[in-house]
């Protein structure tokens, strides 16, 4: 983490992913769980029931929990569908079109939910509760204490119980640790499994650093017009002086068709203007006043 370049609040997409270089390879894990833009409407379907996804690039809601497994996480079925639950709800309440976007997962969205689940997994593993319980389990299967369990009960095991392998990952952790006997020895196959790894500290503190640097309200927004933002607001600005007259502010909101009054930006910029020099309003300020207000 040091000599890393300055993370601020005006940076593009792009721009953070060159700083941070682990925030790339979980966009292209989470690009292969992309879905089209708008559903293909069944033959007969209700066509105002179609449900096109109109904040930016997203996933299905249901292929969350498989897309954060392939980043490396292994949270558990209900843990992760009671967080999903929470952000459907969140944003059905929004209202505004929000329903037609419930069941979709920004980029942003799924870090957020890796971060709390890869925190949580490394807490865990800090304290040693994880290692402990695993093994507490499986010593009560060693009721000899050998420390050593056949290989299929094993595999049972680790598919069955807390945050489970699935077969292929049971068969690729117990391939090669079993004897010519079929047992295994379990301790140091379960410390093995849930070693620290540095990669991950790593990972979660760029994902962290990621999703301060764009703001709490990128969850539910599309991160290419926040890039075309600051492009424009960059355009207007090429002395990077840092401040933008509010009148030309209010023409690049509106640039797009949108319908931003006088009225409503000048509530949103109180604070932001600079009276003592008379340089307009600090655009940095207000962006990252958008993106967490």
């Amino acid at each position: 983490m040091e000599n890393r370049p300055r993370i601020g609040f005006f940076s593009k997409q792009s721009e953070l992913m060159k700083m941070l270089p682990e925030i790339p390879k979980l966009r292209n894990i989470f690009d292969l769980f992309v879905v089209d833009e708008c559903d293909q409407v069944a033959g007969g379907a209700d066509l105002a029931a179609h449900t096109c996804l109109d904040l930016g690039v997203g996933i299905r809601m249901t292929d969350v929990a498989d897309c954060l497994r392939t980043m490396g996480l292994n949270p558990s079925d209900d843990v992760l569908q009671q967080r999903l639950d929470e952000h459907v709800r969140r944003r059905e309440a929004m209202g505004m079109g929000m329903k037609k976007i419930a069941q979709r997962a920004t980029f942003e969205l799924v870090l957020t939910l890796y971060c709390q689940l890869a925190e949580q997994e490394v807490e865990e593993v800090a304290k040693g509760s994880t290692v402990a319980n695993v093994l507490r389990v499986l010593g009560s299967r060693d009721p000899e204490g050998t420390g050593m369990l056949p290989y299929s009960q094993l595999r049972r095991l680790l598919t069955t119980m807390g945050n489970r392998l699935d077969e292929t990952e049971a068969y690729g952790v117990l391939h090669h640790a079993a004897d010519v006997d079929g047992n295994v020895h379990y301790e140091h196959l379960v410390n093995q499994l849930f070693a620290t790894d540095p990669l991950t500290k790593e990972r979660l503190q760029q994902a962290q650093l990621y999703l301060q640097a764009v703001g709490r309200n990128a969850i539910d927004m599309d991160m290419d017009k926040r890039d075309e933002f600051i492009d424009a607001i960059r355009r207007a600005d090429p002395a990077r002086s840092g401040y933008i007259e509010p009148q030309r502010l209010l023409e690049l909101l509106n640039r797009n068709g949108e319908q931003f009054t006088g009225v409503e930006l000048q509530l949103l910029i109180q604070g932001m203007e600079d009276t003592r020099c008379e340089r307009g309003i600090n655009y940095c300020r207000f962006l990252q006043f958008i993106m967490n207000e």
